[in-house]
Parts: structure tokens; sequence; C-alpha cells
């Protein structure tokens, strides 16, 4: 076990020259040589401004960017690479869709959460639903930290018109049923968004088969750099 651990922790520089010990990658993780040799070689060989250069570098600099684009998809097994929108972070994902799809609810739509949310995916919804006078539900969790889903009739309504569940909770480690949850939320004719910040870094995801309308999630929890995210 100690000869696999030296292994992993030599691919991570930052381990190199100290004793650390890093348990934080909830949060976030650290960077592999490799994913910082990536940027290194961009910013010394590609660096143009994407989509907006036909010369050499900037042509170039564009392959780049989509290709990640075309990875990411395989990666999730998003139907197309043009479903893949590049962000900051799952935060700034979730923001986007708060802002984008709360102004086209009702007053007295619903939109349903749960209560082992990140604040990143309650915050933005609270801001919104203020704004616009709509209402927030919270699925409760049980005894065992998993969602309480007895009585979900009483959550997914008509009334309800988004669903944003995590897909793991970052405090519990739930894994929560996001395939039957997307099902509950299409039943009523709700929009399905699932943070997937602590999913993707965990399992395999194939978001055709979970059948979510948004799933985000960022870079710098998956070994990745900080700023990216999808």
């Amino acid at each position: 076990m100690n000869h696999f651990s030296t292994d992993i922790k030599a691919d991570f520089p930052i381990f190199n020259s100290s004793d650390l010990i890093y348990l934080d990658n909830a949060s976030t993780t650290q960077k592999p040589s490799k994913v910082l040799e990536e940027i290194d070689s961009f910013y010394k060989e590609t660096n143009a401004n994407v989509h907006r250069a036909i010369y050499s570098i900037g042509n170039e600099a564009t392959r780049r960017f989509e290709s990640a684009r075309e990875k990411v998809a395989k990666f999730i097994n998003a139907p197309s690479s043009k479903e893949i929108v590049f962000t900051s972070g799952a935060t700034e994902s979730i923001n986007l869709l708060a802002r984008s799809l709360v102004s086209n609810l009702e007053p007295g739509d619903e939109i349903l959460l749960s209560a082992m949310e990140h604040h990143s995916n309650i915050v933005p919804w609270q801001m919104m639903a203020e704004k616009f006078k709509v209402k927030i539900k919270y699925l409760p969790i049980n005894k065992i930290g998993e969602l309480d889903l007895n009585n979900s009739e009483q959550y997914f309504t008509s009334r309800t018109k988004i669903v944003s569940i995590t897909h793991i909770s970052n405090v519990l480690g739930t894994i929560n049923p996001i395939e039957d949850l997307a099902k509950m939320a299409h039943k009523v004719g709700a929009l399905f968004i699932s943070d997937g910040a602590q999913g993707v870094p965990h399992m395999q995801v194939d978001v055709a088969k979970l059948g979510c309308d948004f799933y985000a999630f960022s870079g710098h929890k998956m070994l990745g750099p900080t700023g990216i995210g999808v």
C-alpha cells in the first residue's frame, strides 16, 4: 500500500519536496504533472485568442479549445460537444442556470432543492426566487443521510418547474439516485439539474443515462486547473 501511495504522489510536484499529507480533495485537488505540463505548453506554444484569429497559433489555440470540449462530451457521454458550455466552475454554472431559467417562471411556481445541497446550489436559487416571487421547497433527508422520498408527491407537484439536486454530497458522501429523481421531475414537467462537482471526480458519469437536463461540475475538484467548469 505504501508503494502504491508513493507512486501516486510522484505524479504531483507539490509532494516532491515535502512530507505534505493532503486530505482536502473534496474541496480542491492537487494538480498532477501532466496537467501542469499541458497548461505550460499552451502558454509557451499556442497562446492566442480562441475563435478570434486565423493565423497559425490562433488556429491551434482554437483547435485545442474545441478538442477539450469534445473530450469532455465523450467523458460524460453528452450527445454532442455543442452541449458542453465552459464556465469558471460549478458555482458559476448553477448561477448561470438560475439567472437564465427562473426569469421564465410565474409567481407561485416552485423550485425543488434538497436539505443536503452545497450553498452553490442554494443561494443562487434563493436570490432569484425572491426576485421573481417563486417558492423553494426542500426534500428532507433521513437519519442515515439519504433523501427521504417516502412522500415525494408532496414535493414533486404541478407547480414544480425546476429541480436541482446534488449528485454526491460533499459533506455526507451520500450518492443520490439522480436517474430516478430526473424521471420524477420530468413526470411533473420540471427541468432537472444536478450539481456534479463531487460526482464526476468519483464515478463514471453518463448524462444521457442519468436523464438530467443540466449537469454542472468543476475541473479543480478532478485534478484539473482552477477556473474551469462545465
